[in-house]
């Protein structure tokens, strides 16, 4: 077996991790090196795991396991990690997914996300999407299984093709869904930043009191699940409500594709700086997975719409 002071790049890694599984599985179990593309065009080099008697073939993604490699972690323990994971994940019998080829059964639990325009350009090419400002709004079928847990299935051309519906039939049903599916959060900063301490937060209702004071101006905008939150930007009068709270404009910073900071306008706020402070959290502070945009908004109460600002 390998040792530490073996070079490989992630790619030979990768190719050594699958034959030290296919003599731990002893041919049982197809192993395939794969690289899959995720959020903002990155892409994840994956073990997808193939089991004949099975319709589900789990993926598990290796760079981190390469970071930890190289760092000193011998590929033995690299390996009894790896079929520890296969073999928990793996379902003990198929899962029957026949029921995502009727439109009538899926049409209900259909959600909306937001996602970088830019930098999904190919992606949005295969997907069903709509435009917003410098982002697009893409549709997930949010499922649970309790072998395999919580996962999603993006939605494609091809889904809609087979289902015969539009993208405006996906939108309207997403619409409806994702605020009952994924209801929205407004909480202050503070009480984030306890949480990712790891001290117990109490989470505020979905909008704040009219005359709520704090030691931070800034709130973040959510959902109560913490995933795709964002997106809560686009659910109906969402912020025309907080701007009747508030009694003014403010300005949504995006932190990734699940936060948003809501910032109260006041006078004299410096635009660029703003913008600098969303770019210097991008580059510093968030996954190249979760990031959304470097742009800062700006949500009109009297016009009633989200513009990006020009510094």
């Amino acid at each position: 077996m390998l040792g530490k002071g073996f070079r490989m790049n992630k790619r030979e890694f990768g190719e050594a991790v699958k034959r030290g599984l296919e003599e731990r599985f002893e041919g049982n179990l197809e192993i395939k090196l794969q690289e899959v593309k995720k959020n903002n065009g990155v892409t994840l080099l994956g073990i997808m795991v193939n089991d004949s008697e099975k319709n589900i073939a789990p993926t598990v993604y290796l760079d981190d396991l390469f970071k930890d490699w190289k760092d000193g972690r011998a590929m033995e323990d690299v390996l009894d990690l790896l079929e520890r994971s296969i073999r928990s994940g793996m379902p003990r019998k198929r899962i029957d997914m026949e029921f995502f080829t009727d439109y009538e059964k899926v049409k209900d639990k259909i959600c909306y996300k937001l996602v970088n325009g830019e930098k999904n350009r190919e992606l949005l090419e295969e997907i069903p999407n709509l435009p917003f400002l410098d982002l697009a709004i893409c549709f997930f079928y949010p499922f649970y299984h309790e072998e395999i847990g919580h996962g999603s299935i993006l939605i494609r051309n091809d889904h809609l093709k087979s289902w015969g519906v539009t993208v405006t039939d996906v939108w309207k049903a997403a619409e409806r869904n994702t605020r009952i599916a994924y209801p929205q959060q407004c909480c202050p900063m503070e009480e984030v930043l306890m949480e990712i301490t790891g001290k117990k937060a109490r989470i505020w209702p979905a909008l704040p009191e009219e005359n709520e004071e704090g030691p931070f101006a800034m709130k973040i905008l959510t959902n109560r699940q913490r995933v795709f939150g964002a997106a809560v930007i686009l659910y109906d009068r969402y912020l025309e409500e907080l701007a009747d709270c508030l009694n003014g404009n403010f300005y949504l910073l995006p932190c990734s594709i699940h936060e948003m900071i809501l910032l109260p306008e006041k006078e004299n706020m410096e635009k660029r700086f703003l913008e600098n402070m969303v770019r210097d959290s991008n580059e510093k502070v968030v996954e190249e997975q979760e990031y959304l945009s470097n742009h800062v908004y700006f949500f009109d109460r009297t016009r009633k719409r989200v513009e990006i600002v020009t510094p």
